[in-house]
């Protein structure tokens, strides 16, 4: 069975495939290079592409799903796939992990650690639709910080949403685009680019008279430690939006 394997791996095109797009994944790579490693990063956008410029590694851009994640591992054999995509990126992991396991190809997820955040005023919630139920409850203006992807949950389902909510999303086309197409007023979407600091938060919280901000728990890597100094100095709530579970 060794000899069997060790002419498959000749015909290996990498070593390793790096389902990047995160902090932790640029370490999973310098790390892979150190090792003399061939290494293909696959990343769902441009930006995702961009912080890779500085690696000698290939790039693959492009959101996939299932049937493109199996094409794309059948026609770049590798050796290993590591799995260091945002923690909640779940269908990614999900979709990843059942193609690699069909393929038979060595599957590991890499994941930034968990952290216990000191703050009395934090609201524990499992997504977006439980985040609504809670919001409803809470009086005075909101300000989120979890990204365009659910910026419609929370505008259909919030009330009086378009006086109340404000939105911080990455200053690009398609972030902006997905606000106004949710409904957000113009004056209530601040497209702006990390790392943000306390200073950062604390502005946009005064700014917007947010009586409530709502955070997914992406660690100190997202920012979330500078988001929880930030409503601890103004004295406001912290919605937290758990990590899905992993296996």
């Amino acid at each position: 069975m060794a000899d069997s394997f060790q002419v498959k791996e000749q015909y290996m095109k990498y070593d390793v495939i790096v389902i990047a797009g995160t902090t932790e994944s640029r370490e999973v790579i310098v790390q892979q290079l150190k090792e003399e490693k061939r290494v293909l990063a696959c990343v769902a956008t441009e930006l995702g592409a961009e912080m890779l410029q500085e690696y000698p590694v290939d790039v693959h851009t492009g959101r996939m799903d299932e049937e493109e994640f199996r094409r794309f591992f059948t026609e770049n054999p590798c050796k290993k796939v590591i799995d260091a995509s945002h923690p909640f990126a779940k269908v990614v992991t999900q979709t990843v992990k059942k193609v690699t396991g069909e393929l038979s190809v060595p599957y590991e997820r890499y994941e930034r650690p968990n952290i216990n955040y000191d703050y009395d005023q934090i609201l524990s919630v499992a997504d977006a639709g439980e985040a609504v139920d809670l919001l409803n409850q809470i009086e005075g203006n909101i300000l989120l910080t979890t990204g365009v992807n659910t910026a419609a949950v929370y505008a259909r389902g919030v009330k009086e949403a378009k006086e109340r909510l404000y939105i911080r999303v990455l200053d690009n086309e398609s972030s902006l685009e997905g606000c106004r197409k949710a409904g957000y007023p113009e004056s209530h979407v601040f497209g702006e680019m990390p790392p943000f600091s306390m200073e950062d938060n604390l502005r946009l919280i005064r700014q917007t008279r947010a009586q409530v901000l709502v955070t997914k728990d992406s660690g100190k890597t997202g920012g979330v430690d500078t988001k929880v100094k930030a409503c601890r100095e103004a004295g406001i709530k912290m919605l937290l939006i758990r990590r899905p579970e992993q296996e």
